[in-house]
């Protein structure tokens, strides 16, 4: 142990968290008890590396992914103790780690009843640890509670803003008609899962049985890195491809993000016995702007870091970095052979704008400085003309969310006329009610060139493996950069 080791671990044995017990185990092992949650930093010793630090949050009452979870090389004393402290204020939060509590209302509660008894099997069923409620509507705008999550059945969604008042702390959203009328429990419970925190499951295969229904073959060993932003958390994934099996995979939760997690991904690889500088490549996919390797995202005040660059230089291999909903487009092209031209839009719920990824003709669209899918300005020009409605949107309520989405995606139409559009956003999982909004743009003579609309469920898979096609199409046909 270093004089960084001892500085280190005595900061953290000196921590002050509100109801938080610190106990030095030994050397190599500290927890951080509160009475919902345990904390543990722990250390690793490689000879001739720097130590690695694991920090970790678990729900000692379930079996389910840590709510935080990350490894780092212990070099940069400010930095450690940057990401212990992120640790510390989420330990400091109990109530982010007891059970996550979700209510459904309905006019009398009697169908919602039956409706949370099959969500509380499905949960148990994954092991996550969620209660259902169900109470009647007015019942709940009178009592209000304490819940994560508040789903009201399509009879009565015209009453959320009221719900959402009563309910301040919770994400209050409508049960789309579709998945009520079914009691489809798997497409409601990953509704909520989402809403809450998208931390579902990333398994070593894919679980929608995803497999590239194009023309190219896999003979190099990448490393997939996926980043995905949440409301309420940060996900990074990652899977090492050898060929076409899955040799490794892993993944961070955090609740802020940062770029620098995926450099502290990397220098720890070889804590799971993995050295990045023997593979082929690394392909990166991550929100914002990328152009040439530099990831600029302004909603987390992230401008042109140089993230391709100083991981390749740093390990002498080719790291191809991208747009995340660019890697998701090229993953719904790849995955099947029905469309030439795709557009994927993703969106997240409560969200008035989103993102997309254009594939026309088997080709990506990037356009200027990568810009090509930044929705922002795209969004306040459609709806311009009907300002005075889109105050009035929410972006909560299937409705509200078709209404800010069909304008664009008709401009879509217009610009690009795509044989398909993949709809990534969880509210709008009816097809048929997003193609009549749509409809609105076109009138009777012109519907027919509005294109065949896909509801995509598995965002994150579809993100990882397009995400290995663009590696494998740059590292196959290296063409040089553009001028912009």
């Amino acid at each position: 142990m270093n004089e960084l080791g001892k500085q280190f671990r005595e900061y953290v044995l000196g921590a002050a968290i509100p109801d938080c017990t610190v106990q030095k185990i030994d050397n190599e092992h500290i927890t951080l008890t509160t009475p919902d949650a345990v904390g543990e930093v722990n250390f690793y010793d490689f000879e001739g590396a720097p130590e690695i630090v694991e920090l970790r949050i678990v729900n000692p009452e379930c079996d389910c992914e840590p709510k935080f979870f990350l490894h780092f090389e212990l070099e940069d004393e400010s930095r450690a103790e940057e990401l212990f402290n992120e640790m510390a204020s989420e330990l400091e939060h109990h109530d982010r780690y007891d059970t996550t509590r979700v209510l459904l209302c309905c006019t009398a509660g009697m169908t919602t009843s039956m409706f949370a008894s099959k969500l509380t099997d499905a949960a148990n069923t994954l092991s996550l640890d969620y209660t259902f409620d169900a109470i009647p509507l007015e019942q709940a705008k009178e009592h209000g509670g304490s819940y994560d999550a508040v789903l009201l059945a399509p009879q009565v969604g015209y009453q959320r803003q009221a719900v959402a008042d009563a309910f301040p702390n919770a994400a209050v959203v409508e049960i789309p008609a579709k998945v009520f009328a079914s009691f489809d429990a798997g497409a409601a419970l990953r509704m909520v899962m989402h809403l809450l925190s998208d931390n579902t499951f990333f398994v070593d295969q894919d679980s929608t049985n995803l497999k590239f229904a194009r023309n190219l073959k896999n003979d190099k060993r990448i490393m997939v890195i996926t980043i995905v932003n949440r409301p309420r958390f940060s996900w990074i994934g990652w899977r090492i491809y050898d060929g076409d099996k899955i040799e490794a995979h892993g993944s961070v939760t955090k609740p802020k993000h940062d770029l620098r997690d995926v450099e502290d991904l990397l220098a720890t690889m070889h804590f799971r016995g993995y050295d990045p500088s023997e593979l082929d490549a690394i392909g990166i996919a991550v929100p914002g702007v990328v152009n040439r390797g530099s990831v600029a995202f302004t909603g987390h005040n992230i401008t042109d870091y140089e993230l391709g660059r100083t991981l390749a230089k740093r390990y002498g291999l080719k790291v191809f970095v991208d747009n995340n909903a660019n890697a998701a487009a090229v993953g719904c092209y790849m995955t099947q052979d029905e469309y030439d031209s795709v557009v994927l839009h993703a969106q997240q719920t409560g969200y008035a704008v989103g993102g997309q990824g254009i594939v026309v003709d088997g080709h990506l669209l990037k356009g200027r400085k990568n810009f090509a899918g930044e929705l922002g300005p795209l969004f306040g020009a459609v709806h311009t003309t009907v300002r005075e409605e889109r105050k009035n949107l929410d972006p909560w309520t299937p409705e509200g969310m078709r209404k800010l989405v069909a304008p664009v995606l008709a401009s879509d139409v217009s610009l690009v006329a795509p044989d398909a559009i993949y709809v990534a956003v969880d509210l709008l999982d009816d097809m048929e009610a997003l193609r009549k909004e749509m409809e609105l743009y076109f009138g009777s003579r012109l519907e027919t060139y509005i294109p065949d609309l896909v509801h995509v469920t598995d965002y994150r898979e579809r993100i990882t493996l397009g995400e290995l096609a663009l590696c494998l199409q740059k590292l196959n046909n290296p063409r040089p950069h553009r001028k912009h």
